[in-house]
């Protein structure tokens, strides 16, 4: 419940960031906008995120840092508040997300979904 509760979909730029970094497409952007709660506009991208791939979880990760919501990677990493991960080259970022994506398995896919349902219902 951690995530649906203090997630900001509606009123950050989280969804921006996540289509520019390609995590997400122009029509699951939509599906994401067009829901009528914020509850809903919190679970759409956490449904959507369940179906990618580690590298775009990182930039998930990442996305929430560039947002503002550092809390919530703080959360879902366990990582020690007043640290963080500097926005990276968008030219760097998608060589390195293109060259990782065809190398991933099935054991680093499920671990990061177990990571976001971990924290999605805790």
């Amino acid at each position: 419940m951690f995530l649906l509760e203090n997630l900001d979909v509606e009123h950050s730029r989280l969804i921006d960031y996540l289509f520019s970094d390609q995590v997400v497409s122009v029509d699951e952007t939509g599906d994401i906008r067009a829901e009528g709660t914020s509850f809903r506009a919190n679970e759409k991208p956490l449904s959507v995120l369940s179906c990618k791939c580690p590298q775009q979880f990182q930039l998930f990760l990442d996305a929430l840092d560039n947002c503002g919501q550092q809390h919530v990677r703080n959360k879902v990493t366990d990582r020690q508040p007043g640290l963080s991960t500097p926005r990276v080259n968008k030219a760097n970022k998608s060589n390195s997300l293109h060259q990782h994506t065809h190398t991933h398995t099935h054991t680093d896919h499920d671990t990061s979904v177990m990571l976001l349902i971990n924290v999605y219902v805790d």
